[in-house]
């Protein structure tokens, strides 16, 4: 193919939607290799397969518990952690019994409570009368008024210190002593305190995971966000495949990068924490082919593969669209069941400029 033929191939793959702005500027160049020199150096030759996809990232990333499937048993009053009923790893029940707190400030909300209900019997005998002498005439109905207004305030307290008492679910089994209960059925994931340990109000006690589903959170390059959607499909190296949730539509300012999450399948193997390989793998176009990742040169700028031909072989440019440690999606002028060297390219390359 001359240099014209080869301007020719590549417009017409960027009519096709392949995202190429550049036309292929390399004409194809062939080599004499003998099939005793092709041993003699070792070269594999693979077939060029017909691929319908295309890997367009490879990226780091690290296992994490989904998020909306976390949840925190909290302590509604700070004390001293008495006991502490469940371990790491174990499943719980809604309701069941997670940790128990001895706490001065339960205490002393109860004793708030009372107080403010023997207030209530007080105020509530005191607007009765009020009223009685209001309906006679005895009395102003304006003080009556006021004195059912306080009656509604201690109503009122009293309702948020039975609230606060009963927050989180939690149970008082002895005086000054309450229970942390699991607000949902779940796996523990970690216990923050021991037996001894001191507790702030509204502190973490049990961290529960109500689903098995995991996440992978991962750095994506800012020239990447663009081009990668949610619902495209992920791939983790000698891992499952999954799908991405969701891309960042902002830039870290440390990391110039955009978060991207992916979510894999409930029994997949893989351990929150763990650190993991992915890569986002997007439908190719009609003519897309997968070579190994070896087999991809590059000279003077430009990329091509060693096609075999009958005289050795013919160094044809390609567009690289994708590629893995493993392979490479790649599109240019390659014939019908072509095959390539996988192997002994630099030998390959030597010849070519000897010539």
């Amino acid at each position: 193919m001359d240099r014209a033929d080869s301007v020719v191939a590549a417009v017409a793959l960027g009519a096709m939607g392949l995202g190429i702005v550049a036309p292929l500027r390399a004409e194809a160049r062939d080599i004499a290799v003998s099939p005793t020199q092709i041993e003699r150096m070792e070269i594999q030759i693979v077939s060029a397969q017909p691929t319908d996809e295309k890997i367009i990232a490879l990226l780091p990333g690290t296992v994490v518990p989904a998020l909306n499937a976390r949840i925190v048993a909290a302590a509604p009053f700070g004390g001293t952690v008495t006991q502490i009923q469940v371990l790491p790893g174990e499943r719980v029940s809604k309701g069941q019994d997670l940790a128990m707190v001895s706490s001065r400030e339960l205490l002393e909300a109860a004793s708030s409570l009372a107080q403010a209900e023997a207030e209530l019997q007080a105020a509530e005998a005191v607007a009765r009368r009020r009223r009685d002498l209001a309906e006679k005439n005895i009395q102003s109905p304006t003080m009556a008024e006021e004195a059912e207004a306080q009656v509604a305030k201690i109503k009122a307290v009293i309702d948020q210190h039975r609230r606060t008492l009963v927050i989180g679910g939690i149970s008082t089994t002895s005086a000054g002593r309450y229970t942390i209960k699991a607000p949902e059925a779940g796996r523990v994931v970690e216990a923050s305190v021991m037996p001894g340990d001191k507790i702030e109000a509204m502190s973490p006690a049990v961290t529960i995971d109500t689903s098995d589903e995991l996440w992978i959170e991962a750095q994506l390059p800012a020239h990447l966000v663009s081009r990668i959607m949610p619902g495209d499909r992920i791939r983790v190296m000698d891992g499952p495949e999954g799908k991405v949730v969701s891309v960042g539509g902002s830039l870290d300012k440390l990391t110039r990068s955009a978060k991207l999450i992916a979510s894999v399948p409930v029994a997949s193997g893989l351990l929150p924490g763990q650190m993991v390989t992915l890569s986002v793998v997007q439908k190719a176009v009609v003519g897309a082919r997968s070579v190994p990742a070896g087999a991809l040169a590059r000279i003077d700028g430009v990329e091509g593969v060693f096609v075999r031909n009958e005289t050795g072989f013919t160094l044809t440019p390609v567009e690289v669209a994708g590629r893995s440690p493993q392979a490479a999606t790649v599109f240019g002028n390659l014939p019908e069941g072509a095959t390539v060297a996988a192997t002994g390219l630099p030998q390959l390359e030597q010849m070519l400029g000897a010539e």
